[in-house]
């Protein structure tokens, strides 16, 4: 780390370090010297120190949280291009309080002390950054960021009025480097190798940081950029499908569970169930579908930072930056699955209850149960296939003008993103067929048997002679209802200007009076799109106008799945079972389809045609104005801030919303299809409303230096966050079955549905999040880079936003099919359920403890843990004001514990780390409460300097292999809803720095 000597720094510097015993003990902890007399410092310049190594990193972090006058964690990098983890998310795992989500093993989302990602703001040098993966959201996506690109993170767990709203869990700030705080011609190259044992390919990454600045210091550039080509394979035992678990019943009233809780809805039930002996099974638990899955994911991460600074003056400073984040990804699913199609005598053959008798844990089917072979249709052998680009760009021009009683900063900018796939596209096939392309005119099954089993995951089998026999032509019914496209698209935006004065008044107790405002605009635009591949004649008729191509009947007439032109299945197997199963699931054979060979046939018969759906549709505009107010004090052994911060919200939103009438699905009298009109309608309507909201956010942040060594901090604040995006704009579905459909799905297919209403949709009068949070905390500080200390935590939460299902019961002007002139619903009350939504609730709560410890020992090793203990209630949730249910804090997790100890020397250093996050909650999902175990990992590191400027690198990350669990509900484990392994992975690397 340099330090400039020139007037500035000095001036600033001597306003923050007010107490010189203080800055002594910090430039003690950050760099093993002192600096130069007590006396003498401000007259005096900085000794230039260099900083490297794991020790003085953790010191560092350490001088930044005793120096706050908040509550705050620090990350910082080690050395230029190397920070502690391979993903800044996976840094900040290790912080207390914080856990994060993966995505293909990586750190993605981050959460703070027991509430939602949505609920983190995290920034990029102080301002939003705009991410975008598709299906849009406020939680950052980390997996966009190379870590090659930050110098410092910053985690707020107290508020400040100066920092933006935002973060009712906490607020991240990311700090990328600048050119004038570095040493000219200075920077690093890396060139890294990472292995993983699900994809066992080598794949490379490189990166580069160079720096330069002139002989006076007052002009530099900064040019970064990070490639990287990844693998991700992640195998998944997967019981979500179809909607999740259902109870079987036999009975027509509401049936209770296991534990008494009434269950009204009947898309949660089933019939009752009854094996090929005469068993019955009446009321338990059974999942509609079984399944596992590898979802094989090509990453290409590319990532560019352009910054120039000029300091014109010793009190002026400009700065331009703009970063550039992408990340390509093309992605293969493959599934094998068995459905709920033969869950009846003539096919199931087994069932396996648990201890209570009340949750299948297993069933077993042949084909021939029933006494002759019928068609078992199964594994459903389904996946799909996708090519997308996520962007991210930020443009921002600062100043800052340090004068003699104040400062002036300034920053305006742009950041914009665009996400989602180009093309997405599955399909689906039976391992069974109706009739038979042999002369026997039988039903042929490519398995005769199959089966699945729970424990600590998803174990499935089939008949070992399925992949043969479906190379051989044998069944593999194409299954066109289950072959499609839908993949959302969004776009995101946001301007936004700031100005922020601060008066150094050295009046009384008040250090420095701090007042800013801030304007936001944001714009967001989110759409789904349909990949279809139909006939060049039908191309040609859309082209020329004479086909509608938003009528889903006429597209159905030449989109190629419907026609018969879906590949024969044999054509597009791979030639091998898929191997490599090391974890996540367990299975004896697993055909699968090669996805880039199906795309090739399809499309060489096939014309490609991608609708821009005019449903599905929403648009947020929000205006956001903010003011704030600051106060810094100190007196005698205290200091801190109070301030309030004034936020005014403006927020349009529109939607498109659909109702969809299912009419008629087979001819009765010939068994074939019906397609158009005759099959369904949809009619589309679009909805508008403009929410305004305005709202005082206090803070205040106390700290008590005790003793040259202890620090006690106290803050309280009301802070806020705003509603996640798809939640308010998410388009209303209504969907209604007619008696007519729902007998054709049972006489026809096997697959019975329900006669009636159901729907989705967001909630456009969605209120802000709302906590007030108190926080308490004393730190001892006892030597260099070492200290112990303890917070406590509580947050009143109120507007937390949870998911839910209703019966909803609102007036209707009835339906008549505009091509037959039918009367199809007559006016009148209607009654839509289950109706999918999210509502506001009440009265939550979040407490909890942290502990920290690190400890640097003087013979090179050194220890860091960290615990957390986080309780969160049952808080309630309300319907227009009607109380509907209770739910936990989404995102809450009941604990986190991590620990790392390390050794250094001048030559070498070796880390392990441990981290374990306890039970978390993951909200409602297929009408279930949803909970993921304890999740626990180890990570190793090492490294080696070949020469000065040379150092060789290697990391283990998941040393032990650990798998992800999720279940449905509380009352057992028994109720698995998925398992997840993606891979131990190693890296391997060289780094020179100059």
């Amino acid at each position: 780390m340099t330090n400039n000597n020139n007037s500035r720094e000095s001036a600033g510097l001597a306003r923050r370090f007010k107490k010189s015993a203080l800055l002594l003990a910090v430039m003690a902890s950050c760099n093993g010297a002192y600096a130069q007399d007590q006396q003498n410092e401000q007259e005096s310049d900085l000794e230039v120190i260099e900083v490297r190594g794991i020790r003085a990193s953790m010191a560092e972090n350490l001088a930044i949280k005793r120096l706050s006058n908040s509550i705050v964690d620090a990350i910082t990098a080690e050395d230029i291009g190397k920070f502690p983890d391979k993903n800044v998310a996976d840094s900040l795992q290790r912080v207390p309080g914080v856990v994060i989500s993966r995505s293909g093993g990586e750190g993605e989302n981050v959460s703070i002390r027991g509430l939602s990602s949505d609920l983190t703001l995290t920034q990029l040098n102080g301002n939003f950054i705009a991410s975008s993966p598709g299906s849009p959201s406020r939680s950052f996506s980390y997996s966009l960021l190379p870590s090659t690109m930050v110098q410092s993170v910053e985690v707020f767990k107290s508020s400040e009025a100066r920092l933006d709203e935002g973060g009712v869990g906490g607020t991240v700030i990311l700090n990328s480097r600048t050119p004038l705080d570095m040493d000219a011609n200075s920077g690093a190259f890396n060139v890294e190798y990472t292995y993983a044992d699900v994809t066992k390919e080598y794949e490379p990454n490189f990166s580069g940081v160079y720096s330069w600045k002139n002989e006076d210091e007052n002009v530099g550039f900064l040019l970064g950029y990070t490639k990287q080509d990844r693998t991700n394979r992640s195998l998944t035992g997967d019981m979500s499908g179809g909607g999740g678990w259902r109870w079987a019943t036999g009975s027509e009233q509401p049936a209770t569970d296991v534990n008494g809780n009434e269950i009204t809805d009947s898309t949660r039930r089933f019939g009752a169930l009854e094996d090929a002996y005469g068993n019955s099974y009446d009321g338990v638990w059974a999942p509609q579908v079984a399944g596992v899955g590898i979802t094989e994911e090509k990453r290409e991460r590319v990532g560019v930072q352009a910054t120039m600074q000029w300091r014109p003056t010793d009190n002026l400073e400009l700065t331009f930056n703009h970063f550039h984040f992408e990340l390509g990804q093309d992605r293969t699913t493959s599934q094998l699955m068995i459905p709920e199609w033969k869950y009846n005598p003539d096919y199931l053959t087994g069932v396996i209850l648990d201890e209570t008798g009340s949750i299948v844990t297993g069933m077993d089917f042949t084909s021939g149960a029933g006494g002759s072979e019928g068609n078992l249709e199964f594994p459903w052998i389904i996946g799909s296939y996708t090519k997308e680009k996520d962007t991210s760009d930020t443009y921002d021009f600062a100043f800052e003008y340090a004068g003699d009683v104040f400062d002036l900063k300034g920053k305006f900018g742009r950041t914009k993103a665009s996400g989602g796939p180009s093309e997405s596209f599955n399909a689906a096939y039976k391992s069974g067929q109706p009739g038979s392309r042999s002369d026997s005119g039988k039903n042929e099954n490519a398995a005769s048997f199959a089966g699945w089993r729970l424990g600590e995951r998803v174990s499935l089998y089939a008949d070992p002679a399925l992949l043969a026999n479906l190379q051989a032509g044998i069944a593999g019914d194409p299954d066109p209802g289950s072959t499609g496209s839908s993949f959302i698209v969004s776009d995101l935006k946001e301007d936004y200007g700031q100005l922020d004065l601060d008066y150094h008044v050295a009046y009384g107790i008040v250090d420095t009076l701090r007042v800013g405002v801030k304007h936001r605009k944001a714009s967001l635009h989110r759409e789904t799109n349909n990949t279809f591949f139909i006939t060049q004649d039908g191309a040609d008729r859309i082209a020329s106008g004479e086909l509608d191509p938003f009528s889903q009947g006429a597209i159905d007439e030449v989109a190629y799945q419907w026609i018969g032109g879906m590949p024969n299945l044999e054509d597009v197997l791979n030639n091998e079972s898929e191997q490599n199963i090391a974890g996540g699931f367990e299975v004896n054979t697993m055909p699968s389809i090669n996805w880039q060979q199906y795309r090739d046939i399809v499309t060489n018969e096939y014309v490609k045609y991608t609708r821009r759906e005019p449903d599905f549709v929403f648009d947020i505009e929000e205006k956001i104005t903010a003011a704030y107010l600051q106060a810094d004090f100190s007196f005698g052994d205290f200091r801190g801030n109070v301030g309030v911060r004034y936020v005014e919200t403006q927020t349009q939103i529109m939607s498109s919303d659909k109702i969809n009438y299912f009419l008629d699905d087979i001819n009765d009298a010939t068994g074939e299809d019906i397609l158009g009109d005759e099959r369904l309608v949809d009619v589309e309507t679009t909805t508008l409303r403009t929410v305004k909201d305005d709202r005082f956010l206090p803070s205040l942040n106390l700290v008590w230096e005790a003793s040259d060594s202890l620090v006690i901090r106290a803050a309280a604040a009301k802070t806020m966050s705003r509603a996640p995006f798809n939640d308010l704009g998410a388009p209303e579905q209504l969907t209604f079955i007619s008696q007519e459909w729902a007998d054709d799905r049972l006489e026809f297919r096997g697959n019975p549905v329900d006669q009636g209403w159901s729907g989705s949709g967001g909630n456009k009068a969605l209120q802000p999040f709302e906590s007030v949070q108190l926080d308490l905390s004393a730190e001892y500080y006892y030597g260099t880079g070492s200290a112990v200390g303890i917070a406590l935590f509580n947050k009143d939460v109120d507007n937390f936003i949870v998911p839910l299902i209703i019966t909803s019961e609102r007036p209707f002007d009835g339906f008549t099919n505009p091509f037959t002139g039918v009367e199809i619903v007559p006016a009148g009350d209607i009654t839509v359920t289950p109706f999918t939504t999210t509502a506001n609730g009440t009265n939550a709560t979040s407490r909890g403890i942290e502990l920290f410890a690190q400890h640097a020992f003087d013979n090179g090793f050194g220890i860091n843990a960290n615990y957390t203990l986080n309780d969160t209630n049952q808080a309630d949730v309300s319907v227009d004001g009607e109380k509907v249910g209770e739910s936990a804090l989404v995102g809450s997790a009941d604990d986190q514990f991590n620990f790392s100890a390390y050794f250094e020397d001048d030559n070498y250093s070796v880390r392990t780390s441990y981290n374990r996050r306890g039970k978390m909650a993951l909200g409602l999902a297929d009408g279930l409460t949803v909970s993921q175990e304890p999740y626990q990992q180890v990570d190793l590191n090492a490294s080696y300097s070949v020469m000065e400027n040379l150092v060789l690198s290697a990391s283990v990350i998941n040393l032990t292999k650990e798998e992800s669990r999720t279940f449905y509900g509380d009352d057992s484990k028994a109720r698995l809803r998925s398992s997840s392994y993606s891979g131990r992975r190693y890296y391997a690397g060289l780094t020179y720095r100059f």
